[in-house]
């Protein structure tokens, strides 16, 4: 069926159904949008999931879209009602099965003619796999950390020789980042655990150049959490190891200053961004997402941002990833003005921010993606004592698989104590983690626990 095609009777039921798919011109803000007509991707809008808040918003699914699912039990209470009154794409004709309902005239026209059945009871239209699922482990996190490791190194190395000829005056040498990117993206689609545990355990010598490899690999585990395909995640990747390159055309002395910078400071940091956008286009064929992740990584949802102070879906897809990955990566790193933060604290923050800096979907999926308590972290028990995460488990996020290495007094144990903090069926929880401990805490190192 055509957009705007609804001069066919219809017949409504009269018990509400919790989805409704609907044509976009009877959109109202309160509503909550649980799928698409088209690939999220082509679209600004992020997730398959989100309320509608603005007028603003209306607009875009109105630009992008023909129709959209509406789920009826998540919009406003005050709607649901008039939800089930609205002449919608799924309104039941008299005697079409219900799964003919959704399929366009000429899709119906076809199936008439002995083509390829696309209705009826017979079809079965392919679910669409939600986040976290488009992806699957190739091989064991222990298997993968090998090659990671080597692959982080050789990564490193190439970034901080780049960005030192940079600093020297040459241009960016893009088909080197293209080939860290390639290799790291390989390695993530392989095993999603590996270059993040990695990322965690790296050391801070040169914080511009990890802050840009781990900024990279946190956009590479978001993306593959996300779905992106494989040249995306390749974007992604190099989009992270380019967001702060700007910096390299900085003092030194600026980006190590430890106290509270003045006004003038602050603006001159800021036009990172701009000198960054400068120093990628003086290379050739960079692709557009690249330049938008960079440009815009800095602005934020409620318009707080910079260097434009663009809001909510004004902001491209991949530079809200580059935004919600760069704070990532600079909250869990000792800086010269903050010290890290645990994942588990950083999350709160993110959690705090959700619809003010970033957009409340985004941070729930990043969380989702990187994991509250992930593997290699550290965390103290209810009991006082401290351990290592070693499996996250994606049911149960805040009942891993730990291994204790201090006891209650906070004394290395003679033997770690490793159990798993999920609960058995009917039973009350008798050890949990009661916070999580921050990098550098208790002198403790997590690498040598794993690397």
């Amino acid at each position: 069926m055509e957009k705007g095609d609804c001069s066919h009777t219809t017949h409504l039921s009269i018990m509400a159904t919790p989805l409704r798919n609907i044509d976009v011109e009877l959109l109202k803000i309160g509503m909550y949008v649980s799928e698409l007509d088209r690939p999220w991707l082509e679209t600004p809008f992020l997730f398959q999931g989100f309320y509608i808040r603005s007028e603003k918003d209306i607009q875009e699914l109105q630009r992008y879209c023909n129709t959209v699912e509406i789920d009826v039990e998540q919009s406003d209470a005050s709607l649901q009602a008039t939800l089930t009154r609205i002449p919608g794409k799924d309104d039941r004709r008299e005697g079409m099965p219900i799964s003919d309902q959704r399929l366009s005239l000429w899709q119906r026209i076809l199936s008439l003619f002995g083509g390829k059945k696309v209705g009826g009871n017979k079809a079965k239209l392919k679910k669409q796999p939600s986040a976290g699922e488009y992806y699957t482990d190739t091989v064991s996190t222990k298997d993968e950390l090998a090659v990671a490791k080597s692959i982080h190194a050789d990564s490193l190395r190439q970034l901080m020789n780049v960005l030192n000829s940079i600093r020297q005056g040459a241009t960016v040498a893009m088909p080197e980042l293209e080939v860290v990117a390639g290799s790291m993206t390989d390695s993530v689609l392989r095993n999603g655990t590996a270059m993040a545990l990695l990322a965690r355990m790296m050391e801070k010598d040169e914080y511009t150049s990890s802050h840009s490899l781990t900024s990279s690999i946190w956009a590479l585990v978001f993306g593959r959490h996300l779905g992106l395909d494989r040249e995306s995640l390749e974007v992604v990747g190099l989009g992270g190891l380019l967001l702060d390159v700007g910096k390299t055309k900085l003092p030194e002395e600026l980006l190590h200053k430890t106290g509270e910078l003045t006004d003038a400071e602050r603006n001159h940091i800021q036009n990172h961004v701009q000198l960054g956008l400068e120093i990628i286009r003086e290379a050739e064929n960079v692709d557009q997402r690249v330049v938008d992740m960079v440009a815009t990584h800095h602005e934020r949802f409620d318009g707080s941002g910079y260097p434009r102070g663009w809001q909510g879906n004004q902001i491209p897809v991949f530079g809200r990833i580059g935004g919600i990955v760069d704070s990532y990566s600079a909250m869990t790193s000792k800086r010269s003005y903050a010290p890290a933060m645990s994942s588990y604290d950083a999350m709160r923050e993110f959690t705090s921010l959700s619809d003010k800096h970033f957009q409340a979907e985004m941070v729930q999926q990043f969380i989702q993606a990187v994991g509250i308590f992930p593997t290699g972290t550290l965390v103290e028990l209810n009991t006082g004592e401290v351990g290592v995460v070693l499996k996250e488990h994606h049911s149960t996020r805040l009942q891993p698989e730990i291994a204790v290495i201090l006891d209650a007094e906070k004394k290395a144990v003679p033997e770690f104590k490793v159990f798993d903090l999920r609960n058995k069926e009917g039973q009350a929880p008798t050890v949990w983690i009661e916070r999580g401990v921050n990098p550098g805490e208790y002198d403790l190192d997590p690498r040598k626990y794993f690397l």
